[in-house]
């Protein structure tokens, strides 16, 4: 039996627009690189990172990721929340409501206000998730990749300066954006061990995967037009070949 494919994720991980045309899309691509069974279910329209965590858990339970597949792990935007309702998530994408571009413009500022105090506290959450995530898969899998749709040098910067401003209001302020980097953080060995590892990188020409995608989507709908899902996928493949 072949070793299995999983892919967890929002729209960008799913077949959007290459199953109207009926073309594979990137993670396809992937799987036929390695030899490998592409697990049926992939990412969801709008999925948050508790929704995501909610498939994470049930494949878990059922065994059905094995120590040798080989699994994708994308969290979504940061500002996408939800309530659990029997046997799915109700999303409220507050990237839709609050802007999700909008999210690093929190960092280094004085936040005030209560929309903001709700983009802080809701990207501490998925930031936290994330690694939760990342960890859950790595104790049952020994091939977990993660991409990130913001730069994670940006992420990391913003999870400090929201730690600084909300969770450990008592340390002293920081002077400079250099001093928001996760290596200068003081609680830094409680909150992540190394969290980026087997990071997708982005191609050189873009500052993020947001950016790609924007600038290969299909028409104005925000998703990659099919034929550049090849080119998406080699990113990957190149680097867990790599890697590998």
């Amino acid at each position: 039996m072949k070793n299995k494919l999983h892919i967890f994720g929002c729209s960008h991980s799913t077949d959007i627009h290459c199953s109207d045309i009926n073309v594979p899309f990137w993670a396809d691509y992937i799987a036929d690189e390695f030899n490998l069974k592409r697990y049926p279910r992939v990412g969801h329209g709008g999925k948050n990172v508790e929704y995501i965590l909610f498939d994470i858990f049930d494949r878990i339970l059922n065994n059905d990721i094995g120590k040798d597949d080989l699994v994708i792990l994308n969290t979504s935007h940061p500002l996408r929340f939800g309530t659990p309702r029997l046997q799915r998530f109700h999303k409220h994408p507050m990237d839709n409501d609050f802007d999700t571009y909008d999210i690093l413009g929190i960092a280094k500022k004085s936040i005030t206000s209560f929309d903001k105090l709700d983009k802080a506290l809701t990207f501490n959450l998925w930031y936290n998730q994330t690694f939760g995530a990342w960890k859950l898969l790595n104790s049952v899998c020994d091939n977990v990749y993660q991409w990130t749709l913001l730069d994670i040098v940006e992420l990391d910067e913003l999870y400090v300066s929201i730690q600084y401003d909300f969770i450990h209001p008592e340390w002293p302020k920081k002077s400079k954006a250099a001093d928001y980097q996760l290596n200068n953080y003081p609680d830094r060995n409680r909150c992540t061990n190394n969290p980026w590892q087997n990071i997708i990188k982005y191609p050189t020409d873009v500052r993020n995967w947001d950016d790609f995608i924007f600038q290969n989507k299909f028409g104005n709908d925000g998703h990659m037009a099919p034929d550049n899902h090849v080119k998406f996928s080699k990113s990957f493949i190149n680097q867990i070949k790599y890697e590998s």
